[in-house]
């Protein structure tokens, strides 16, 4: 098992060019709240720079004047393009404080974690997007984490000086092996105050083809293991009114795709149980400290994403990398706030799609040739290069039905 451990992880990554990279620049930048000081001033420097006698302009304190150069009819295009900017950001920094303040339930200053007291719990920690974020966790944060995985740990070990990553090989939809693992935790590490349910397989089969107990397994890694780990550790934090429970689910929530029908739907499940949870730690448990976030990414280069074709509008919607999503779960802690993540930026558009005429979803499909994104070519692909290749029990049997049924195309 630790043969297949790499001794140091590879934590660097360079984001390409594309329009995530431009939209974090224009968010620090032209539409950071700060920019609605920096645009009148800009918008009153320029129009005083090119007045016939700058010793009689207005002073900058004439409010009324500064006002006018950015929204008066008469003023220059440059001037009015600032205006227009300056409402985008207004309205823009209104709408994330109010779903700040919504989202945490009031509370608005954030609650962030202390890497030396925090005990993370990843389930499906051993690869992919988990594997990541327990590499961030241990060799950047020195924070105590606990792995819940059937397949054996492929993340770096803990560096010199930080807490054991805890291994504990758990099938998470038993609720028995939930609890002995936990036990294991709190002996080991104390209380988790953080959990990130991140375990999930796919099969890629046709509705017609698909098994009941595949779905059923599905089912049961993808969303079942919700309620067995938070019924786990959720009861501490609500009494510490402290914590943070994450939800690895899918752009598949919002935009299913043929062939992902049981993956779809459990990662619906699993957006749904968030919002549950969240209104539930509300109105009724009343510790609106504990944080809830759910990352919804599309294609990540992780074994699965074999079974997925690439988009074809890499700079608008590109394909993740493991490390990518990690950070961005690893900043949705460190922020202390309940974070609804949808990346890449630009697919931030799925959740309003539910509501649109369909002929729009449908055209958003057609540009995106969604409807071959995921075929039986890509899943052999998939399992060719490894994909569920140390799978045991109930999990081999899933593999093997889907090989079958592959192998008869």
């Amino acid at each position: 098992m630790a043969s297949q451990q790499p001794s140091k992880p590879d934590l660097k990554y360079r984001e390409p060019f594309t329009w995530d990279l431009c939209y974090k620049f224009l968010n620090k930048t032209a539409l950071h709240p700060l920019a609605l000081i920096a645009i009148p001033l800009l918008g009153y420097a320029l129009d005083r720079r090119s007045a016939h006698n700058p010793s009689l302009y207005p002073p900058l304190t004439d409010w009324q004047h500064v006002k006018g150069l950015l929204f008066s009819a008469e003023t220059s295009k440059p001037l009015k393009w600032l205006g227009r900017l300056f409402i985008l950001v207004a309205v823009k920094s209104i709408s994330n404080a109010l779903t700040r303040y919504t989202r945490n339930h009031g509370e608005w200053r954030p609650d962030r974690p202390d890497w030396k007291k925090e005990v993370v719990v990843i389930t499906g920690g051993a690869s992919g997007i988990g594997k990541a974020t327990v590499e961030i966790l241990s060799h950047e944060r020195r924070a105590k984490v606990a792995v819940l995985d059937m397949g054996p740990p492929l993340y770096a070990p803990a560096p010199p000086g930080a807490p054991e990553i805890l291994y504990i090989k758990t099938d998470v939809t038993k609720p028995e092996q939930v609890k002995a693992a936990a036990d294991q935790i709190r002996a080991k590490h104390g209380e988790p105050t953080i959990l990130m349910n991140c375990a999930g397989i796919a099969s890629g089969n046709l509705i017609l083809e698909t098994t009941l107990a595949g779905a059923e397994r599905i089912w049961k890694i993808n969303t079942l293991s919700h309620w067995i780990t938070v019924q786990e550790f959720l009861p501490h934090m609500i009494k510490q009114n402290h914590g943070h429970i994450l939800s690895v689910a899918s752009a598949a929530a919002y935009m299913s795709l043929p062939q992902l029908s049981e993956y779809a739907m459990t990662k619906c499940g699993a957006l749904a149980f968030q919002e549950v949870l969240r209104g539930e730690l509300n109105a009724r448990y009343h510790a609106r400290k504990v944080r809830t976030s759910v990352c919804c990414p599309t294609k990540v280069y992780t074994p699965l994403a074999d079974g997925m074709e690439d988009h074809n509008m890499p700079f608008l919607t590109p394909n993740l990398m493991p490390i990518q999503v990690g950070r961005a779960i690893v900043g949705a802690f460190e922020s202390g706030l309940s974070q609804d993540m949808v990346m890449p930026e630009a697919l931030r558009i799925l959740p309003a799609m539910r509501g649109l005429p369909f002929w729009v979803k449908r055209g958003f499909q057609i540009l995106g040739h969604t409807d071959n994104q995921v075929t039986s070519k890509t899943m052999k692909r998939a399992a060719a290069n490894g994909y569920g290749k140390a799978w045991e029990g109930d999990d081999k049997v899933l593999r093997d039905a889907m090989l079958k049924a592959l192998n008869e195309k």
